[in-house]
């Protein structure tokens, strides 16, 4: 599907912005909020962490109202509002309410999300204080996108911005736009009735509660909930897809093209938020095929993706495929150990890493440093696993595990 700039606001009747109202020590944005100019349907899923945060409980609540519209999405960075009990929430409903008066929206019209450090309240006078600045910087521009994005971001390096446009099978054009920011304490597990994966969508395609429900979160599963940076599931993971229907005509529920152009944008928010992991040198790319059912091939590919000690294998360009096997035989998965096969690559240029459950011939030679040489040069490190048990197929993204990772995060609130 093509891509098209705007980001979030590339579907028509979106605006967003993103200001610094002083949360952040940095000085950094710190203050999103995306907007529609027409009521939109909207779904969400959440952080399955018992211990949730005050926006996630929130949001659960707000769209469980049926057929609930809303017009947008309120983000603080900075802090997590988790740990914060009934004060937490009602801080969460202060600055939702007054976001609603200022740009003029019925009560209970905007969603809420939060990342940050756990612990601290939101500082609800400094929300306050930046609303009117949001207010006068919503836009409908690319640039527009880009600071919203900004604006929710805590320890990533980079913003992440998607969209694309996709026709459905009555010949209407549609857009989906999506930002997103995730860069550790990255291992969403996602559920619908439920630091931080947040995701944002739009689109302009009309569809229902219910059926966004459905698409979000059987894509979510196979996109968000296959990122793995350090294996931690955060306190605040929150994932929204709002579709005002700007583009007319009936619901697109059912239309392929729509979950394709929902899970397409997903899909590649899932991989910048794994390339983006903290202290992260490369993408971690893992695909298993063969494997006897869908579940299976999932939990074999997080397993790999997400194991410490391949992590630190790929930062350090070892060919160490035990490291790899281990993961696999330990993920629940059902894996024949003499039926592994396992390559760097998957196409004709493919290294063999594995083969029939052993080293492949050659490895501890001159083949190892072969393949040594061939993960120095790589900045994205595709691994294909195949199992010999089925068919199903499953890919999960990650990265490697540095020396800056823990840096990152021994000196994460001082």
């Amino acid at each position: 599907m093509p891509s098209v700039s705007g980001g979030i606001v590339a579907p028509r009747g979106f605006s967003a912005a993103g200001v610094t109202c002083g949360i952040k020590r940095s000085g950094r944005p710190d203050l999103s909020l995306i907007l529609s100019d027409r009521d939109a349907t909207a779904a969400g899923v959440f952080t399955t962490n018992a211990v949730r945060a005050a926006p996630v409980t929130l949001g659960v609540e707000r769209l469980a109202t049926a057929d609930a519209r809303f017009r947008g999405i309120l983000t603080v960075s900075g802090v997590a509002n988790a740990m914060t009990g009934a004060e937490g929430r009602a801080d969460n409903e202060t600055i939702l309410a007054a976001t609603e008066r200022e740009v003029g929206l019925p009560a209970g019209s905007l969603l809420p999300a939060c990342t940050g450090v756990i612990g601290p309240r939101i500082p609800v006078a400094k929300v306050l204080g930046g609303l009117p600045g949001l207010h006068a910087r919503l836009r409908r521009d690319p640039t527009a996108s880009r600071q919203a994005a900004q604006a929710i971001l805590t320890t990533d390096t980079r913003v992440k911005e998607v969209a694309i446009r996709a026709t459905l099978a009555d010949g209407r054009t549609f857009r989906v736009g999506g930002i997103a920011k995730g860069s550790g304490m990255i291992a969403p597990k996602l559920a619908r009735l439920h630091a931080t994966t947040l995701a944002f969508l739009t689109t302009d395609a009309p569809a229902s509660a219910v059926g966004l429900r459905r698409i979000l979160s059987l894509e979510a599963d196979r996109t968000l909930n296959m990122v793995c940076v350090d294996g931690d599931t955060s306190t605040n993971d929150t994932i929204y897809l709002l579709a005002n229907g700007a583009i007319g005509g009936p619901g697109a529920d059912d239309d392929p093209a729509f979950r394709r152009a929902v899970g397409e944008v997903l899909e590649r928010l899932a991989r910048e938020i794994a390339r983006d992991g903290e202290g992260a040198t490369k993408l971690l790319t893992v695909t298993v095929e063969g494997a006897r059912t869908l579940s299976d091939a999932r939990s074999a590919a997080r397993s790999v993706v997400g194991s410490t000690l391949v992590k630190a294998a790929v930062f350090g360009s070892d060919p160490n495929v035990g490291r790899i096997a281990c993961a696999l035989g330990y993920s629940g998965a059902h894996v024949d150990p003499t039926r592994i096969d396992v390559s760097l690559g998957g196409g004709p240029a493919s290294l063999a890493l594995i083969t029939d459950g052993r080293p492949a011939p050659g490895l501890d030679n001159g083949g190892g440093a072969k393949v040594r040489s061939r993960l120095l040069r790589l900045t994205e490190v595709p691994l294909t696993v195949r199992l010999h048990q089925g068919r199903a197929t499953a890919t999960a993204w990650g990265c490697d595990l540095s020396y800056a990772y823990v840096q990152i995060n021994a000196a994460y609130r001082t």
